[in-house]
């Protein structure tokens, strides 16, 4: 059932799939601005009929898709002609989405399989005659008419049928736009600014110094302007920054370029590291690796012509492996540096829980749930359930009994994400999220402390730590890390490439190195050691 739930937005996404790997328009994708209201952020332009029909198209299984989503849906994706998805700023129903179906034939809501409705009995809503859709709440299926379908979430329906694409940005933008081959992306950065420029800045310390500057990029820009035309054997993919004005044209052209010098530089770093004294062999790989990486970073270089800044990509798959093989040390540093941003982000999350148990109970967790004679059963991560949004998973612990009891060790694999590190290879149910254990330290082997109880300030005293991988804890047991404070780096150096994370006690996470000065290390696990902290 819940596979046929999902079939129209699949065939919405099977489309738009299609487009970005294989499939090239012969026509423009019809940047009609209606259904386009005015608060949109975002629309996609798929011109499915061209694409299905494309001779590229030849080797694609079009006769499978095809009898699949008749069976299943009750629609020949060879009689779409085009769609438009629509994206809005979320609203208090949660995300807004709309996504314009239209066909080539006639279809009625019978013709549909019956098993994607959860009615078959239209309902009214704001004035129109809606079919409930079977997948996220609030999904509604609306026929205009008999060519012309539209399927909307977040209470986005009406806006969408009403939009006339007149006075919004998006709309605005949209129908200044000459239609290209492929498909066609435009969003707006307008409403939504602050919350991305907040979320890049949030993450700056996740990044290198060098390319930092990137997290600007939003204030620089109103708007992108995506578009794909794969074509047999190659493809073009340009994007197009609309700047503010031109000075931020010119800005945004210069962090791009130091971005891609930056990029380049590191891949040329560690290809010559690997060859290094090496062979004959391994010397001419660098040389062909350089001459190679020129190539690239010359494609990528942007183009500044007056407030748009853009990037045109033509590909030839015959070079494809020997480009990502070369380019896979720097993914491999981009993806150290996602699963970084990640194990930052759950221990933001300890951070709020911890604060916020403060609050409410006046001091920080005891380390562990005890029983009536102080006897340890659960961790402290246990406690913060509550805070971190499970409340259902901690209401099904037994609190009073001990956490490899048979009840409590079932819930062993029902880890939270918060508790998990993704750059630690950990076993299902194990975290090296600890807290620092010892009579310098903020949590005592029992008891509780409080913030006024921190007398070198809660800036420069740590709270929770990434241990040593081999170091992992089950997550429900009430282990932490019993610090060496005169020496405490070799319980704490490889979380990750470099360094690990420590979450301070005001909240900030901060990433250490591992060449960190020992004594500084050691003043920053005491509370009121009354040292002077350069951190």
């Amino acid at each position: 059932m819940f596979r046929n739930q999902l079939y129209l937005p699949l065939l919405v996404m099977l489309m738009s799939g299609v487009v970005a790997n294989i499939g090239r328009a012969e026509d423009g994708a019809g940047f009609s601005s209606q259904y386009l209201p005015d608060d949109a952020i975002a629309a996609v332009f798929v011109p499915v009929e061209s694409i299905l029909s494309d001779p590229g198209m030849e080797m694609f299984p079009i006769e499978i898709v095809q009898a699949q989503l008749k069976e299943n849906v009750g629609i020949d994706p060879l009689h779409i002609s085009k769609v438009k998805l629509v994206v809005g700023f979320p609203g208090p129903a949660g995300p807004q989405f709309g996504a314009v179906i239209e066909l080539s034939q006639d279809y009625d809501i019978g013709d549909l399989n019956e098993k994607l409705l959860r009615s078959t009995e239209p309902q009214e809503i704001e004035g129109l005659s809606v079919f409930p859709f079977d997948g996220p709440p609030g999904t509604v299926l609306y026929r205009k008419d008999a060519r012309t379908w539209i399927v909307a979430m977040g209470g986005y329906l009406k806006q969408v049928v009403d939009a006339n694409g007149e006075a919004g940005p998006l709309p605005k933008l949209v129908s200044s736009l000459q239609p290209q081959k492929g498909v066609t992306a435009v969003a707006v950065l307008q409403s939504i600014r602050p919350m991305v420029s907040g979320i890049l800045r949030q993450n700056a310390d996740q990044m290198p110094q060098e390319i930092r500057e990137l997290t600007e990029v939003a204030e620089l820009t109103d708007a992108l302007i995506l578009n794909v035309d794969y074509q047999l054997g190659g493809g073009k993919v340009s994007l197009a920054a609309m700047a503010r004005d031109d000075a931020a044209a010119t800005e945004l052209d210069r962090i791009l370029n130091d971005a891609i010098d930056y990029g380049r530089d590191t891949v040329m770093n560690l290809v010559s590291a690997q060859s290094s004294g090496g062979t004959e062999v391994d010397k001419a790989t660098a040389k062909y690796a350089a001459r190679i990486a020129a190539k690239v970073t010359e494609s990528l270089r942007p183009q500044k012509s007056g407030h748009r800044v853009s990037v045109q990509l033509e590909s030839n798959f015959a070079t494809t492996g020997v480009l990502v093989g070369l380019l896979l040390p720097a993914v491999q540093a981009a993806r150290e540096a996602a699963r970084r941003m990640s194990a930052s982000n759950g221990m933001k999350q300890i951070a709020l829980a911890m604060h916020n148990h403060h609050a409410a109970f006046g001091s920080l967790p005891d380390r562990a749930i005890r029983d009536a004679d102080g006897k340890p059963l659960l961790s402290w991560r246990v406690k913060l359930l509550p805070f971190i949004d499970e409340q259902g998973l901690y209401s099904q612990f037994h609190l009073d009994e001990p956490w490899d009891s048979e009840h409590n060790l079932k819930l062993l694999p029902l880890m939270p994400q918060n508790y998990v590190d993704p750059s630690v290879p950990a076993e299902p149910g194990y975290t090296v999220f600890q807290l620092p254990v010892g009579a310098e330290t903020l949590f005592p082997e029992q008891g509780e402390r409080k913030f006024r109880d921190v007398l070198d300030g809660l800036s420069n005293t740590i709270m929770a730590v990434e241990t040593n991988r081999s170091l992992a804890v089950p997550w429900t047991k009430p282990a932490d890390i019993e610090i060496d404070i005169n020496n405490p780096l070799p319980q704490l150096g490889n979380t990750h490439p470099g360094g690990f994370h420590v979450l301070m006690a005001d909240g900030v996470v901060r990433f250490v190195t591992t060449d960190i000065v020992p004594e500084t290390l050691k003043a920053l696990f005491t509370y009121q050691g009354n040292e002077v902290v350069q951190f």
